[in-house]
């Protein structure tokens, strides 16, 4: 495979062309394509090339500089007749540009990529991304048929990367793959900027502490279990809390009502998507994520960037991330365990400072950028000395 086929030194000085394969990018807020982002932003551009191809175009992208040249395939799902024209254009561009790697995002891009990679007649190295157990819940009805075929998909992929220990073990499980063909490497985390302005909300209003999540507005998030523990709060202690979210979606109105139903409306703010939540995760005291399913949280590692304890539902990767040094995990849609949880913490203030510590010695050790960027080199350069 041209470039490929030479002595393990070269692969030191060689440009390595890698297309991350994904659906679309609607935001750069969300997990997956936060994370997909920075990657590409961080990788040495020495010594890698990297292109991002969308099966899909999206307002997003079309309003957006991107960090590198993109491709967009025109895909409209997977039994539509424009399928066999996707498979061909992805197919003429690995060949075209002699891609060496190429990495997918989401279950259409798996099946889409292989095809793609087999239709070229490049054999590039086919690396999988897995980053949520929920992966596919509210996806389209063929996606159930998806999940029963990757366990033959797999064995043609030369590997796959999840986020975190416990979904490696799932996939594993649930895919019928071999753990060692399963490697983990973690999100990582940028440290907030320590000027930044205090938001206008932490100067209208008076609080004791606060309280934030940041989540998108959708079912999987339960931000209703927030607001519930949030009543159970205001029950349970004389302290004066306020809380924000700190994300937007299609619940807004109905959490809202419940907001209001609740009789917290008073105490919860809700301010939007914003672009940078560090503004306002420097500014409140315990962060919260009570998700019914989840990968490796950006979320937590953000708060614990800011040296927040952690209030967590038990799920995915999150007990990873936080267990009694740090914060409390909780199980998921209970919402008198995750205010009795808040309630502890708020109560505790010297409780409340330890954990924080504990939360930004473990970003620093564990998730900086640098970090992850180093595992992310060495996995492309462990897969190329394969095929040498």
């Amino acid at each position: 495979m041209g470039e490929l086929n030479r002595n393990q030194d070269d692969l030191k000085t060689m440009s390595v062309r890698i297309a991350y394969l994904i659906d679309t990018i609607s935001t750069d807020k969300a997990g997956t394509e936060k994370q997909l982002l920075e990657i590409i932003r961080r990788l040495d551009k020495a010594r890698y090339d990297p292109c991002l191809i969308f099966l899909s175009t999206s307002q997003w992208i079309q309003q957006n500089t991107l960090p590198c040249r993109h491709f967009t395939l025109g895909y409209k799902g997977f039994f539509k007749p424009e399928i066999l024209c996707s498979i061909g254009k992805l197919a003429a561009f690995i060949r075209k540009h002699d891609i060496h790697i190429v990495q997918t995002f989401f279950e259409d891009s798996i099946i889409l990529g292989l095809l793609g990679c087999i239709f070229s007649n490049k054999n590039p190295i086919l690396i999988s991304s897995r980053r949520d157990m929920g992966l596919g819940i509210d996806d389209l009805w063929y996606h159930g048929y998806y999940r029963q075929a990757l366990r033959f998909v797999n064995c043609l992929f030369n590997g796959i990367v999840t986020n975190n220990a416990m979904l490696r073990e799932y996939v594993s499980r649930r895919e019928r793959t071999a753990l060692a063909k399963i490697c983990v490497i973690p999100n990582g985390i940028s440290l907030p900027d320590k000027c930044m302005e205090t938001p206008a909300i932490f100067h209208e209003h008076e609080a004791d502490l606060w309280v934030g999540i940041v989540a998108n507005l959708k079912p999987v998030k339960r931000v209703d279990l927030f607001l519930r523990s949030l009543a159970f709060v205001k029950e349970h202690t004389f302290a004066k809390v306020h809380a924000i979210v700190l994300g937007d979606g299609r619940q807004r109105e109905e959490l809202e009502t419940l907001a209001n139903d609740l009789g917290i409306s008073p105490i919860i703010h809700f301010m939007g998507s914003k672009q940078n939540v560090y503004e306002y995760l420097v500014h409140i005291d315990i962060g919260v994520l009570c998700s019914d399913s989840e990968g490796l949280s950006n979320a937590i590692l953000e708060y614990m960037a800011c040296g927040l304890p952690v209030v967590a539902t038990g799920v995915g990767g999150s007990t990873e991330l936080v267990d009694s040094l740090n914060g409390i995990i909780v199980p998921p849609g209970d919402p008198d365990a995750l205010g009795t949880a808040l309630v502890t913490i708020i109560n505790h203030p010297s409780l409340r400072k330890d954990m924080g510590n504990v939360s930004y010695q473990r970003v620093l050790e564990r998730y900086n950028w640098d970090l992850v960027m180093r595992q992310w080199e060495s996995y492309y350069h462990d897969m190329l000395k394969g095929r040498v």
